[in-house]
């Protein structure tokens, strides 16, 4: 659900059935009781005729419980075995007692007889908590749980040794649906995360973080050219405009832009009416400001559970079908499918199909939370299969007693499905050994048709680095396909081995994704590998203005009179091109007085210029970690801070860095809600806000009231003290702090609201 300002605040309440209840609530049903069929557990026979699905699709499973429980995510191996996280433990009753217990399990699944169908099972590692995300390479695995993520080596089918620490801060905030996850591997040799600013690259001695945008809240998904995908519970899609970390080559610039688009609309068309979602009580007829629910279908409007996702690229369904988003949506039992249209000015997503989706099923029980594409060319659908969705910091008193009327607690264990979603018409490729192959096959599968096939060849060839593979990719990257020959670039970066040799020729390609990835693997070369390109870069023509901000980026390092002046000329002919001021500013990291110097001296561009002032000021970082406030004030800063980034989990919402996220909350930062009289911001924790309301020229519209905290017992004065401290003080917020004797001020001033929330007019 829609979730403004700090929201997400009321999470910290501990009276279990009442967490997610927001005082003088109506909590009345909408549903008439008649209209609400019963949910029963079905057999996996009875679950597919409970499905609807697109014309000229087939639907069928591939491993059910029990040999497979409450799957959540999975990897498949280089033999195309399937290695599942079970997040077994979660919620296992209506409030959520034994999660706590280390239940969950990676397993390992396959088809050993090759019918189609799971009959082997094999429990690489148990005794997890709340398993993740899990990605599978040839000499071992990384993993996420709900406290770790984790190395551990394998030999085959078994674990060596005990996992190996590898972070224990990047899951430590937020709680179970704030948790990262993903560990999706990107063209880049790069590793990504939903719901975190960092993703994970492998070096000669074992596994390193870095800093990335944050994205996403469950599941991550890219495309052939490494552009990322994600969502939010609201959102069935985002995709991202330029290939990850583009714009972050300078440590002193902080950008405020937004790389990403909402693709198509986020409205959703169950088969069933939907009163088991959170917030359905939520009407125009119970007086609040908009229906959740359809008031004459009783179905849900708009997504509220939107989960994993992926893009297709496979080689089973029409040609059409490429590059169709699926988003599972695990509140309302469906799988929506959005076209995305690349024009070279960006992408552009609209729903397949009107008022209807891709996957449907009248089984409440249906919980589909991820999909991949597969390597026989489909889709692979996972299905928790679990009557509770919401976790328990959530739950509001409406939807336990919808949850309890229908029995949907139980059964607490032992349910689970994953299905293979086929074209009727569509060849199933025959699953390959690719680690079985010799190099020059390896090799050749970088030009595949089937994207599994190209992904898995070029992970094989990063992780073995053998030096037979290199004369055989360097004549790839030279002459194979497009696809082939931006595969055999960036494996030979990841091996490594990337020279400048290897990327002259895709710089002059005509074809916009080859010279943008060519130019993309530049960034990584080292100095003087890179000064070998300067002729080239310099000339270098953009067979698009899709390429622009790649040319930007990559001149800019060379530091030299001719990437300057290229540079110059690129700013006069390409000026309205999206992105390249603060490409420009990425790539001139050290070298921005320079620039300005030769190329800016009577320029009027006050946007790149304070770019470039502040990446020439701070090239050092973004600025002290911490306000200067004195030690009572800071340690107020340093109480709210934990809230908001732990177990208050404002962050989902607003973002670690406070510019707030799209459909879920608006930005803090430079908010003036939030720097503006202090009193304003603790009337708005007392009592709550309802929209519209009005962010530096942005408007917000929720679709749910942000709940009264000043009703909440463990919201102390003090507590929203210090998160008022924290949030006044934070990132570029420069305000006083708030005292807890502030806050009791203004709690007994207005006292006779009662938990009304306010409207930004009353604010005023």
């Amino acid at each position: 659900m829609f979730r403004i300002l700090i929201v997400m605040l009321l999470l910290l309440a501990r009276v279990v059935a009442q967490e997610g209840d927001a005082k003088d609530e109506r909590m009345e049903p909408v549903v008439p009781e008649k209209l609400i069929p019963p949910s029963p557990v079905l057999t996996v026979d009875q679950a597919l005729k409970s499905f609807k699905i697109a014309p000229g699709f087939v639907i069928e499973a591939v491993a059910a419980e029990p040999l497979v429980e409450k799957p959540v995510c999975l990897d498949f191996d280089p033999a195309g075995r399937m290695w599942v996280c079970e997040m077994r433990g979660y919620m296992p009753d209506i409030d959520g007692k034994g999660e706590s217990i280390p239940e969950g399990r990676i397993v390992i699944l396959e088809d050993s007889d090759g019918d189609g169908r799971v009959d082997k099972r094999t429990v690489f590692l148990d005794k997890l908590l709340l398993p993740r995300a899990i990605a599978v390479l040839n000499d071992g695995i990384l993993f996420m749980d709900e406290q770790r993520l984790c190395w551990i080596k394998r030999n085959g089918d078994q674990p060596v040794g005990e996992p190996v620490l590898i972070d224990s801060k990047i899951c430590a905030a937020g709680n179970v649906e704030h948790k990262p996850n993903g560990l999706l591997s990107n063209l880049d040799n790069r590793y990504y995360l939903a719901k975190s600013d960092q993703r994970l690259k492998r070096t000669a001695t074992g596994w390193e973080l870095e800093a990335t945008a944050s994205r996403g809240q469950w599941g991550i998904a890219r495309d052939d050219y490494g552009r990322l995908y994600h969502n939010n519970n609201s959102t069935l899609l985002f995709g991202d405009l330029l290939v990850p970390n583009l714009l972050m080559g300078n440590p002193g610039m902080r950008i405020k832009i937004q790389d990403f688009t909402q693709l198509g609309s986020n409205k959703v068309w169950p088969a069933r009416v939907t009163p088991a979602v959170n917030r359905a009580y939520m009407s125009v007829a119970h007086g609040f400001q908009s229906n959740t629910l359809d008031p004459d279908t009783y179905k849900l409007i708009n997504t509220t559970a939107a989960a994993g996702m992926t893009i297709y690229r496979g080689t089973n369904f029409p040609r059409e079908w490429r590059n169709v988003g699926f988003t599972t949506e695990s509140a309302a039992n469906l799988v929506s499918a959005m076209r995305i249209r690349d024009n070279g000015a960006g992408l552009k997503g609209e729903p397949i199909f009107k008022a209807a989706e891709f996957l449907t099923s009248t089984d409440e029980r249906f919980r589909p939370v991820n999909i991949y594409n597969s390597p026989d060319g489909c889709l692979y659908l996972l299905d928790m299969y679990h009557g509770i969705i919401q976790h328990k910091t959530y739950m509001t008193s409406y939807l336990r007693k919808q949850t309890l009327s229908r029995g949907l607690e139980a059964p607490a264990f032992g349910q689970g499905r994953i299905y293979r979603i086929r074209s009727a018409n569509g060849a199933v490729e025959r699953v390959k050994d690719i680690a079985a192959l010799g190099i020059p096959e390896i090799v050749a599968l970088l030009g595949s048709t089937n994207p599994w096939q190209r992904e898995t060849a070029q992970r094989l060839l990063v992780e073995r680095k053998d030096p037979a593979a290199l004369p055989l990719l360097a004549g790839l990257a030279e002459n194979g396909s497009v696809i082939a020959r931006i595969h055999a670039i960036w494996t030979l970066e990841g091996m490594g081995a990337l020279e400048a040799l290897h990327l002259a020729s895709a710089i002059n390609s005509n074809d916009v994704k080859l010279q943008s990835s060519a130019l993309w693997a530049s960034t990584r070369l080292a100095m003087d590998e890179l000064m070998k390109l300067e002729s080239v870069l310099v000339s270098a023509k953009p067979s698009s203005p899709e390429v622009v901000p790649y040319l930007a980026r990559a001149l800019g390092p060379l530091g030299t009179p001719p990437a300057y002046a290229r540079l110059g000329a690129l700013l006069k002919s390409y000026g309205d091109v999206p992105f390249i001021r603060e490409a420009i500013v990425a790539g001139l990291d050290r070298h921005e007085v320079e620039f300005k110097d030769s190329q800016l001296k009577d320029s009027k561009d006050t946007l790149l210029l304070t770019y470039l002032a502040n990446g020439a000021g701070k090239a050092a970082g973004l600025g002290p970690s911490q306000p200067k406030l004195p030690p009572a004030e800071l340690a107020s800063f340093q109480r709210g801070k934990a809230k908001f980034h732990g177990e208050a989990s404002c962050f989902g919402c607003h973002s670690a860095d406070g510019a707030g996220m799209p459909n879920l909350g608006p930005p803090l930062d430079e908010s003036q809600w939030v720097t503006g009289k202090p009193e304003i911001l603790v009337k708005i924790l007392l009592h709550g806000l309802s929209g519209p309301i009005t962010v530096n020229g942005e408007k917000f519209n929720p679709t749910a009231e942000m709940p009264a905290l000043g009703s909440n017992p463990t919201m102390t004065d003090q507590t929203i003290g210090d998160l008022a401290t924290y949030i006044r003080n934070e990132w570029t917020n420069q305000g006083t702090p708030v005292s807890a004797a502030f806050v009791r001020q203004q709690r007994e001033i207005t006292a006779g609201r009662a938990g009304k929330p306010w409207t930004a007019k009353e604010l005023k």
